[in-house]
């Protein structure tokens, strides 16, 4: 058994004892079929068992550990409103992150998704405990275009289901990034509340997704303080130079076929373009 192997087996077997003999059962078959999904990129023949918030996490966090060896630490953090309301945080890993120009390889046994969306950068000495910002251009020194690209593991039953997404890590691949505007800590022309457009388009030009403003209604510095807390909650916290989405841009839209797919992002500092292209899995 390798040094990894062990390890990955003294977690899940940590695991195993910290819940209910039922929970454990339940918790293992959904880090079996959270693994076998996510590497073969295959969507689940079946439905994951109901599992309780603690117990998701976990798997999440076991499932994290996993992937660790091809896809690196922690570098940030997405977030998004599950059907039930509950807030969904999925860590994003290093080597998930490319830019604009890259090519990405399909899935065999799984539909794709994009969502538009704007990651800010933690700002150096902005870290710390759990506790309101001082303002959002205090907290972040960089907002970056980017693309979500995820793999839609789940059955339809589940795919916008809290625990659900949180066991897949809400499915996430890709980030695809575009060039960043700093952000003035003294909150500069404050660009961050002014208008703001985010748009998709095929090779043709046909707009697939689009959307308006940072986070649709909600307000940054809520986000900021509910995802401190989220992630207190887990024994983590921000650190100087995480990514944050605090919320999508539009609607997710599945990636039918492959090919060209071009990004648009609007601010009163001008505008940036992502290019990215989708390629059948196998083809490189």
């Amino acid at each position: 058994m390798s040094c990894l192997a062990g390890t990955f087996l003294f977690f899940g077997v940590l695991f195993l004892g910290a819940t209910s003999i039922a929970g454990a059962d339940a918790g293992q078959e959904a880090l079996e079929q959270a693994i076998e999904s996510f590497t073969a990129r295959q969507k689940m023949t079946t439905l994951l068992p109901e599992l309780n918030a603690s117990v998701a996490i976990e798997v999440q966090d076991l499932l994290l550990m996993k992937l660790a060896p091809d896809y690196g630490g922690v570098a940030g953090f997405l977030c998004e409103l599950a059907g039930d309301g509950q807030t969904v945080v999925a860590p994003v890993l290093e080597n998930m992150f490319t830019s604009s120009g890259a090519t990405l390889y399909g899935a065999m046994g799984s539909e794709q998704s994009a969502q538009l969306g704007w990651l800010l950068r933690v700002r150096g000495g902005a870290v710390g405990g759990v506790g309101p910002a001082p303002s959002i251009h205090g907290y972040f020194s960089e907002l970056i275009p980017a693309v979500l690209v995820r793999d839609r593991l789940l059955r339809e039953e589940q795919q916008d289901l809290w625990a659900a997404l949180t066991v897949v890590n809400a499915g996430a691949r890709y980030l695809v990034l575009g060039a960043p505007w700093p952000i003035s800590e003294a909150g500069g022309v404050g660009f961050l509340s002014s208008p703001m457009e985010a748009g998709l388009a095929d090779r043709g030009g046909e707009i697939l997704t689009n959307g308006y403003g940072l986070l649709r209604n909600r307000e940054p510095l809520s986000a900021v303080t509910e995802l401190q807390e989220l992630l207190a909650a887990r024994g983590r916290t921000l650190r100087a130079g995480d990514l944050v989405s605090l919320g999508s841009v539009g609607s997710a839209v599945v990636l039918e076929g492959v090919g060209r797919l071009t990004a648009r992002f609007s601010t009163v500092l001008g505008e940036r373009r992502i290019v990215f292209a989708l390629r059948p899995p196998g083809s490189g």
